[in-house]
């Protein structure tokens, strides 16, 4: 999960500022918080607080903590329940998860552990592609394939970003292989249309 927060962190400096915000808040929403829930949970039991899992009650471990590592576990719930930098969560991490603070071990990222990351990503995205059918979602499965070639990260953004994904990961495509990826997003957004049609239908019938 640190690795998967750092690589995508790593690819947002392709994007504008605008897209690339909304983006970071979606990984702090998403992968970060899972992230911070899950280290919570570790520390609360190395430190016998009655942390549940509940991410509206991040701060019940603060109290619990040494005094230095206090600030940088209010750091953290910052970012990942108000904040919009990725780097800002990842520096707040690491510093809560120094040895001084807890057990718990967390690798730093080398060349070759990297490597090993991308290729299973990769190999992973292959699978999904072969064996998914719905447009939007091998529209996203394949332009996480093109980035992860082009930029070495994973991405994960929200779906309303997938137009911005599109622009970046076009620019260097064959015109046939761009308007292939066109394509699946206008079946994509006819796929949701019509899944939104047959929803509003169902509750009418209710």
């Amino acid at each position: 999960a640190v690795v998967s927060t750092q690589s995508t962190g790593k690819g947002l400096k392709v994007f504008e500022e605008a897209i690339r915000s909304q983006i970071e808040r979606h990984i702090l929403k998403t992968l970060a918080t899972d992230l911070t829930k899950a280290t919570f949970s570790v520390l609360a039991e190395e430190y016998e607080c009655p942390f549940n899992g509940d991410t509206t009650k991040l701060d019940t471990l603060i109290p619990y903590l040494p005094k230095a590592a206090k600030p940088h576990g209010t750091s953290l719930i910052t970012s990942v329940t108000s904040g919009s930098d990725v780097v800002e969560f990842l520096e707040a991490y690491t510093s809560l998860t120094d040895p001084q603070f807890t057990q718990l071990l967390v690798r730093k990222l080398d060349k070759k552990k990297e490597r090993n990351l991308v290729f299973a990503k990769k190999q992973s995205l292959l699978e999904s592609l072969k064996s998914e059918e719905k447009s939007g979602e091998l529209l996203s499965i394949a332009s996480s394939l093109i980035f992860l070639k082009q930029h070495g990260a994973f991405l994960h953004v929200p779906g309303r970003c997938i137009s911005s994904v599109l622009r970046v990961v076009s620019g260097d495509l064959p015109e046939e292989e761009r308007a292939l990826l066109e394509g699946l997003q206008g079946e994509g957004v006819a796929e949701r249309r019509g899944e939104g049609a047959m929803e509003e239908e169902r509750k009418a019938t209710l």
